[in-house]
């Protein structure tokens, strides 16, 4: 997602853990000309797919 007036976006990831992610930034071309903030989300606890398995939910 773009910021509207901003030179910067917005990505979101979905990955098993911090390394995961660690691994995806370091090898963005850009990755050195970068500044990135990151902010853990979580599930929200009244979301209905929130006992649903990954795949169910998706569907």
């Amino acid at each position: 997602m773009r910021c509207v007036g901003q030179y910067a976006n917005i990505s979101v990831f979905d990955v098993a853990d911090n390394e995961a992610l660690h691994r995806i930034l370091w090898n963005l071309p850009l990755f050195p000309y970068l500044t990135i903030e990151v902010t853990p989300l979580a599930q929200h606890p009244s979301d209905l797919a929130a006992g649903e398995p990954k795949s169910a939910a998706g569907a």
